[in-house]
């Protein structure tokens, strides 16, 4: 955590507020793809080991479809998932927890985990290149050379064996990123343990973790659920070449893991707010959670329905109420966490407020000049930065110069009249890179109020 501590630098309100919706929308992008990614994984490798035509191609099928394509495991992947860490750094600076360091080993996690996948996915395609080669040319290849054929024997079993490990490497590093990244999340919002959890294993091995993970599972199988139905009837006309048989199998598949997810998701949901700390609870969280639970059941009628009749007709509705599930439950989350930091966030713009004098100091001195105190010798007689004196407030005059520092210094290095309400201003003898001092922290100061 000094580690981090030392990258960072203390963000002030405004900076605060930023950092909060740059948070969220890293989460927004990042959530709903691993999920998909998870279910997606985990189904196509335990589909690609059993024997069949028909669990083979869905093996294919499904974690071609749920990664989407190559470049968004790094788009909605990777990327959100270090700026939900630069957030989260930002956000706990000054705090006494690991929390950070851990969600940094998750996020290598991940991208070791997504790398693996990616390679899982393209052996697919390397077989099917393979296939079709050896469509068009087999019995040549038999006939004329046998040396070529045992060589593609021996490039088929060596694609074989890196699917089989890639496939199972991607699938476990994937889980134990996850586990990791909701057991950090879930410390990160509970202050009192800050102090208490001091390495990676009182993470691994606390309720509140295996709790926020079953929760997390229950949502990815939702996810995938509604995704698989989507991408296979709705996108882009879904896939055109099903049979009824293929077809009835997929539809079986996803309805059934995203109704059991429905059903087990509010469970683990509830008890995961049980433990949640009283420093992180608030009326808004409850009312999230209520949201929540009124967005699941719209949801889980419409996946019942589909279930049962085995149409498609709302496909695209469910997983559109599934991403807005996604959303709300995330939004509940990242209140609990704001909560949870108010204290720490206070420490952080305090922090930041006395960084910024200090520079403030540092640069005057570097300078040599001290506006405040030519302010307080030359200028306080006249003007005030809220009302009139002798002179117009500052407040109604500055802006005028539109933040241009160079002008408003020429003014005050060689004053002119130029309201008639006023009395001319006097030359107050200022070297010329006092007049731009004096300018640079009359727009500045300006500018904050």
């Amino acid at each position: 955590m000094n580690f981090f501590d030392q990258l960072v630098i203390p963000a002030s309100e405004n900076h605060i507020m930023v950092l909060r919706y740059m948070l969220i929308i890293s989460l927004l992008l990042f959530v709903p793809y691993v999920c998909m990614v998870f279910g997606g994984i985990f189904l196509s490798t335990f589909f690609n080991r059993k024997a069949g035509n028909l669990y083979s191609r869905f093996a294919k099928d499904v974690i071609e479809k749920l990664t989407i394509t190559p470049k968004a495991e790094f788009a909605l992947g990777i990327v959100p998932a270090l700026s939900a860490l630069f957030a989260y750094a930002q956000l706990l600076y000054m705090s006494e927890t690991i929390a950070v360091s851990v969600l940094s080993l998750a996020v290598v996690i991940f991208t070791a985990a997504f790398i693996f996948i990616y390679r899982y996915r393209n052996t697919f395609k390397l077989e099917r290149v393979l296939s079709a080669y050896r469509k068009l040319s087999g019995d040549k290849v038999s006939e004329n050379n046998d040396s070529e054929l045992r060589e593609i024997k021996d490039f088929e079993s060596s694609l074989s064996e890196i699917n089989r490990s890639s496939g199972t490497y991607g699938k476990y590093l994937l889980l134990t990123a996850i586990y990791l990244f909701v057991g950090t999340t879930a410390l990160a919002s509970s202050p009192h343990k800050w102090l208490h959890v001091g390495n990676i294993l009182q993470i691994i091995f606390s309720w509140q973790t295996l709790f926020n993970f079953l929760c997390f599972t229950s949502l990815s199988a939702i996810v995938t659920g509604a995704a698989v139905m989507f991408y296979f009837f709705s996108w882009n006309g879904g896939i055109k070449d099903m049979d009824d048989e293929y077809s009835a199998f997929v539809k079986s598949i996803a309805g059934k893991l995203a109704f059991w997810g429905t059903v087990f998701f509010p469970v683990t949901l509830i008890v995961s707010y049980l433990y949640l700390p009283s420093e992180a609870q608030s009326p808004g969280v409850f009312y999230f959670i209520v949201l929540v639970m009124l967005v699941l059941l719209v949801t889980g009628n419409f996946i019942y329905s589909t279930v049962k009749t085995s149409s498609t007709q709302f496909v695209t509705l469910i997983f559109m109420m599934i991403i807005l599930l996604v959303a709300v439950n995330i939004g509940k989350d990242q209140l609990a966490f704001s909560n949870a930091v108010k204290v720490n966030v206070k420490e952080i713009t305090v922090k930041a407020e006395e960084k910024e004098k200090e520079l403030k100091g540092k640069l005057m001195q570097s300078s040599g000049i001290n506006v405040e105190e030519i302010f307080n010798q030359k200028c306080v007689a006249c003007h005030k930065f809220d009302q009139r004196v002798v002179g117009p407030p500052y407040d109604q005059v500055v802006p005028k110069y539109n933040g241009d520092v160079q002008k408003l210094a020429e003014f005050i290095y060689n004053p002119q009249k130029i309201d008639p309400a006023y009395p001319p201003m006097p030359n107050q003898g200022l070297k010329k890179k006092e007049a731009s001092a004096m300018a640079q922290w009359l727009i500045e100061k300006v500018s904050k109020k």
